[in-house]
């Protein structure tokens, strides 16, 4: 049996809302999560599951958005800072942020955490954008809105659904 299910259209297509397209499935951790058309699945290594493809702003420095989906413990949240949480049809999610930047390029991390059962799985969403100090003010693209890119990540952690949660998953505690 495959660790995870994507699909396009589906027949669960009705517990995604209309403007995402991509039903993923979980089958080891049970759990679904809404996506937007055109992502797609890319390697991914130590049990992780890594989509790209999203969709960036035009004309701004933001490069490329990615999601990787990692079970256990996970190195980025080292220094990353708590900003809270979003519930997510009876389940709760840790928030915490993390800025890691290089060489001219800067990486926003938005990651939240769900804890089941002592087990915890991350979705990071990763925002890369080019420092706009690098460009011409002729040719300097805007800076991409970040609290707009935030919220876009909570919308889709909004659709998180634990299939199997027994009513102690469902607390809402912090």
């Amino acid at each position: 049996m495959l660790p995870f299910l994507l699909v396009l259209g589906c027949a669960h297509r009705s517990l995604c809302p209309p403007k995402y397209a991509v039903h993923y499935t979980d089958e080891k951790r049970d759990f679904i999560l809404c996506l937007p058309a055109g992502v797609k699945e890319s390697d991914a290594t130590a049990g992780q599951v890594v989509f790209t493809g999203f969709a960036v702003p035009a004309g701004t420095n933001l490069e490329q958005k990615t999601l990787i989906i990692a079970p256990g413990k996970y190195d980025m949240l080292q220094g990353a800072k708590a900003a809270g949480g979003i519930t997510a049809n009876g389940i709760y999610l840790k928030r915490a942020l993390l800025d890691d930047g290089s060489a001219g390029h800067s990486t926003l991390h938005v990651i939240y955490t769900w804890t089941n059962e002592k087990k915890s799985v991350h979705f990071d969403f990763t925002y890369r954008s080019v420092n706009v100090g690098n460009f011409d003010p002729a040719n300097r693209p805007k800076e991409y809105d970040r609290a707009a890119q935030i919220k876009w990540s909570e919308d889709i952690m909004s659709t998180f659904t634990y299939r199997n949660a027994p009513a102690s998953a469902r607390s809402a505690s912090r």
